[in-house]
């Protein structure tokens, strides 16, 4: 596989920067908010969070991509977003996702963010097919997907648990 390399990108209001070790106490903070992670699992141990960095690290070396860590026009941290590999019920899929801090949600940046996977997704990873994945209660995530131009394909089991599964077939 072709390695890709855009380690950081920007949308009109947030700035995305590739995760590194550095990132640990951003993503810890993220993983320990209850709120922030109602719809995600759960809060994480400080062990599940390193098991997570890890996991996302090894993604950034093994495909040039993965896990970006979202900042306001101000340099606070507003929260992740991530185009990642994804095994879906046996296949092989590059997943979207973005996760914010409570302060930012209700303004259009899941969307905006969602929209700037998407794209990139399509023409640097050159995916004809993008997929993400909620919760069937996540409401606010599924409007996202669908403003983003992403349809309900299915339900799916994901780690046991239930979930929907979108798709985008690009133009390409």
């Amino acid at each position: 596989m072709q390695r890709q390399r855009f380690e950081t990108f920007s949308t009109p209001r947030l700035r995305a920067e590739r995760l590194t070790a550095g990132h640990f106490d951003d993503i810890r903070a993220m993983d320990g908010d209850a709120e922030y992670m109602a719809l995600l699992g759960g809060i994480r141990t400080e062990a599940d969070s390193r098991a997570y960095m890890a996991r996302n690290l090894k993604h950034w070396d093994d495909y040039g991509f993965g896990l970006w860590v979202l900042r306001d026009t101000e340099g606070r941290v507003a929260g992740r977003c991530v185009l990642r590999h994804l095994e879906v019920e046996g296949t092989d899929e590059v997943e979207l996702g973005y996760g914010l801090h409570t302060p930012y949600w209700g303004r259009g940046l899941a969307t905006e963010v969602a929209r700037e996977l998407l794209c990139l997704g399509r023409h640097e990873l050159r995916r004809p097919s993008i997929v993400a994945i909620t919760r069937p209660v996540n409401l606010g995530s599924q409007r996202v997907l669908v403003k983003t131009g992403l349809v309900y394909e299915r339900d799916v089991a994901f780690e046991g648990v239930p979930h929907q599964l979108y798709r985008s077939v690009s133009e390409l």
